[in-house]
């Protein structure tokens, strides 16, 4: 019938409309592509995480790990747990976690790490040395002094007695991905 015949003319009809609002798309994406790959890597979580053993105040502890946090983070922003657990020898030990997996925090508290690894030297200094010591596909591995933590300076060590900060960075190229963020983080420190 007639009403067939203009339903298959419409569709047809739709579906070069369809294609056309195809191509605009895949132009604007090409467009928009060359823009977000010249930058090519951004924050996709972080993981602040410490131990509070028997003998630690875990108030102090969990203060310690704030200092890695700017003051303008919501703590819906942040998925925080607390695993009670048994060190080697039978004590019992508190193993905090932090957790911010929306990568706009992310980068704030990126940004707040960044600056206050910078205002050490030496901290410059010993992340760019043992960079790649600290690198593992597409994340760096931090360690940052506990008890300097809680008196709010940032001292980047090598202990177990520390708090460990863990970035995982999105890369959006397939190979080379800890040179990115090696290049990434040096550039960074460079600023």
């Amino acid at each position: 019938m007639d009403i067939s015949k203009n339903a298959v003319h419409n569709d047809k009809k739709d579906d070069k409309k369809i294609d056309i609002d195809k191509d605009k798309l895949s132009k604007i994406k090409n467009k928009n592509r060359r823009c977000i790959m010249t930058e090519n890597i951004g924050i996709n979580n972080i993981t602040i995480s410490s131990i509070s053993h028997a003998t630690e105040d875990e108030d102090k502890v969990l203060e310690a790990m704030a200092y890695f946090l700017p003051e303008n983070i919501d703590d819906e922003d942040l998925e925080i747990e607390t695993v009670d657990s048994e060190g080697c020898f039978g004590n019992p030990i508190f193993i905090h976690k932090i957790t911010i997996d929306k990568s706009k925090i992310a980068k704030k508290v990126f940004n707040h790490i960044m600056q206050l690894v910078k205002s050490n030297e030496r901290n410059i200094t010993k992340l760019k040395k043992d960079i790649d010591l600290r690198l593992e596909k597409s994340k760096i591995y931090l360690r940052f002094d506990k008890q300097k933590a809680y008196l709010e300076e940032c001292k980047l060590v090598d202990g177990d007695d520390v708090i460990r900060i863990i970035i995982n960075f999105k890369i959006y190229v397939p190979k080379n991905k800890e040179q990115k963020v090696k290049e990434f983080m040096i550039k960074e420190l460079e600023k």
